[in-house]
């Protein structure tokens, strides 16, 4: 049986952390190698449990997948790594309100 070809896609996940001030939300987006859309997001599962145990954050129930590539093309600076349309009734300023949840807590890294 030949096997469907893998293609990457992002898969973003959210938390709760347990243990630091105020216990934010964090939003992340992975990458994975898949054969469908489905078997992605099971890759996301188990990643994005492990993450959580390694922190002590809580996973929350939600995932969100965007199929980033076809087969085998190569991913590189300035590829959409995900996207998602918003339907709503809404000037800009509201909605970037609404996505504005307050102060950011960000991990610069060298």
């Amino acid at each position: 049986m030949k096997q469907e070809p893998k293609a990457w896609y992002s898969v973003r996940t959210f938390y709760r952390w347990l243990t630091w001030e105020n216990r934010p939300y964090e939003e992340r987006v992975v990458l994975f190698r898949a054969q469908s859309l489905d078997d992605a997001l099971t890759l996301a599962e188990r990643e994005s449990a492990e993450y959580a145990r390694e922190g002590d954050f809580v996973v929350l129930d939600m995932m969100q997948a965007y199929r980033i590539s076809d087969l085998d093309e190569e991913l590189g600076a300035g590829t959409e790594v995900f996207s998602q349309l918003h339907a709503l009734d809404l000037t800009s300023s509201e909605f970037l309100d609404r996505y504005d949840s307050g102060p950011a807590h960000t991990q610069i890294g060298e």
